[in-house]
């Protein structure tokens, strides 16, 4: 008999060691499904919160909550590596020393809006080629800045091991930081160096590392169980309840007017997103309200089939 066809998000607790698309293919294996994405690539390095997307699911991850991000970083300080990360090769070594009192001192300075120029084992694109595929081929090239939010940075703890300074940092920041290159640029600022040396991701956005399934647990029934609905993921977006009998010409892109409307609410305005659910509660599509005056609803997003989510 076939599987039943999953959709929705599913949390990872990530291992280090593994890609973000080695995690999507052992998913894939565990259900049986060729439709599984990721919302956001975790460096092999890292561990932590992975939030894949089965299915109809992969259609909805930028309407996500995926901000802040919050991470677990531990740095050591007095090198630096081609990486940034203590997988890569030491590229500058330093005796200068660095205190509790300075890292506390510094912090300030790289909490809020900072830049950030991406390093080059980042999967940004410039001129169409991935960075860290121009970083294989030992290749350098400039990157622009870009600008990232960091909302708090906390120390939380501090050690000297064979005379070098250790430090565990929580960070929360907006999406598109680079927690190396946060602990890269802390150490250029204190004339010592420093490399991230391991990352643990705790949350992204609304999911955190207490709804996640390890690699291990994930068997297609666990990962069936810890299934979160599209429309649980998407809870925060308004609804809009139209008649059973109009669901065939929702689910082929025709707007629905007020007269096939059963509820919405009362306030909404042009090109918002809405849920478009059934009298069932089954989640038909993501549409935008295209005219809030006579409330007609658009389909932009098919997400259920046959009146069935």
């Amino acid at each position: 008999m076939q599987n039943r066809e999953m959709n929705g998000v599913l949390v990872i607790d990530k291992p280090s060691g593994r890609t973000s698309h080695d995690i999507v293919d052992i998913i894939r294996k565990a259900t049986g499904m060729k439709k599984v994405g990721h919302t956001g690539t975790l460096d092999p390095l890292a561990t932590g919160v992975l939030v894949l997307l089965l299915g109809r699911a992969t259609r909805i991850g930028r309407f996500l909550e995926l901000e802040p991000k919050e991470y677990i970083a531990g740095a050591v300080f007095g090198i630096a590596t081609d990486t940034q990360d203590i997988t890569g090769t030491i590229i500058e070594k330093s005796n200068t020393p660095v205190t509790k009192d300075a890292l506390k001192r510094l912090m300030p300075e790289f909490t809020g809006e900072i830049s950030q120029i991406p390093p080059m084992v980042s999967a940004i694109k410039i001129g169409g080629k991935p960075l860290y595929k121009l970083a294989r081929q030992g290749k350098e090239i400039e990157r622009p800045e870009r600008k990232v939010t960091i909302f708090e940075l906390v120390l939380l703890d501090y050690s000297i091991t064979d005379g070098k300074a250790h430090a565990v940092f929580r960070v929360l920041c907006s999406g598109g930081t680079y927690v190396r290159t946060l602990i890269h640029d802390m150490g250029a600022r204190l004339g010592a160096g420093a490399t991230l040396e391991s990352l643990r991701r705790t949350r992204v956005g609304v999911y955190t590392v207490s709804q996640a399934l390890t690699v291990d647990e994930a068997n297609r029934e666990a990962i069936e169980a810890r299934l979160i609905s599209m429309d649980g993921a998407l809870a925060h977006l308004p609804q809009v309840i139209v008649q059973n009998g109009l669901i065939g010409l929702l689910l082929n892109g025709q707007k629905i007017d007020a007269k096939g409307i059963k509820a919405h609410p009362d306030a909404i305005v042009s090109d918002e997103f809405v849920r478009v659910k059934s009298e069932n509660g089954v989640l038909l599509a993501l549409g935008k309200v295209t005219n809030e005056a006579t409330f007609e609803v658009k389909p932009e997003i098919v997400v259920g089939s046959g009146g069935q989510g």
